[in-house]
């Protein structure tokens, strides 16, 4: 059941969000164009907000207000936390598979390794022990909670204490690694993922009573611009995705807290 409403869910996402939302539009306005002008005026706008979705000057603006709400975190506040009832949670952020190079045919996603290296990074410059969650939700081998562990402790040299690998979203992310941690009595975590999901990811974790420390990563939008990032780019769609992926997201969850 669990499958079967994580592929609703990105079906949904695919037509609802940009490019595939463009391309549901563009049909229309083709379709209805040669009866009404508004069909035309359709087509022209899909045609140019998909132009303007593929800049990355766009997809920054868009990501501007989540990075300035989420600052990084300075480990040194850290130190205010109890190491007994603390611990660093990295969130998967998917995986490849068919990744014929390695041996199991399955690797982390450039999101996961991403996490998974900051990490690392923070759990050497704090101590606090480290905790990774993440399951399998289109079929696999090895979740991406395994995956992240192998990495963490055969080439960041660095200790896992915690394995959630059952979760198919944010939501079962917060649920499943909360019940771990309960039974080892951690009320607090120091929560790693990318600035733009920090939003969905710390409602989700404070909703099962944990105490939460954000600590965001992958900050793009102080980068300078250049003349490149007012050309169209795949990347720069990408980021235009993503940011609007995580508004739809945020709304969502906001929205079932209060039915709940």
């Amino acid at each position: 059941m669990d499958f079967l409403v994580w592929t609703a869910t990105n079906v949904v996402s695919a037509l609802i969000l940009p490019p595939g939302v463009l391309f549901v539009l563009l049909a229309a306005g083709i379709y209805w164009g040669r009866r009404y002008r508004w069909g035309r005026w359709l087509t022209a706008g899909s045609l140019v907000l998909f132009v303007l979705l593929s800049l990355n000057a766009v997809g920054y603006a868009l990501l501007k207000p989540f990075e300035a709400h989420w600052p990084p975190l300075d480990p040194s506040i850290t130190k205010k936390l109890s190491p007994e009832r603390t611990v660093i949670v990295v969130l998967g952020g998917g995986r490849r598979q068919g990744a014929i190079e390695y041996a199991d045919r399955e690797a982390l996603s450039s999101a996961s390794l991403r996490r998974v290296i900051y990490a690392a990074q923070l759990a050497d410059q704090t101590g606090l022990r480290l905790g990774v969650s993440g399951g399998k939700p289109d079929g696999g081998q090895l979740s991406e909670a395994a995956l992240m562990k192998n990495l963490i402790e055969k080439n960041l040299k660095q200790p896992v204490a915690f394995i959630e690998e059952q979760s198919l979203d944010t939501r079962q992310n917060a649920i499943y690694m909360a019940r771990i941690l309960a039974g080892e009595n951690i009320d607090a975590v120091v929560l790693v993922t990318d600035v733009l999901h920090m939003p969905r990811a710390v409602q989700a974790f404070q909703a099962t009573g944990l105490m939460v420390m954000p600590a965001p990563m992958y900050f793009q939008s102080g980068s300078p611009l250049t003349l490149l990032d007012f050309l169209p780019s795949v990347q720069g769609l990408e980021n235009s995705r993503y940011a609007l992926h995580e508004i739809i997201g945020d709304i969502w969850y906001r929205l079932r807290r209060l039915v709940d």
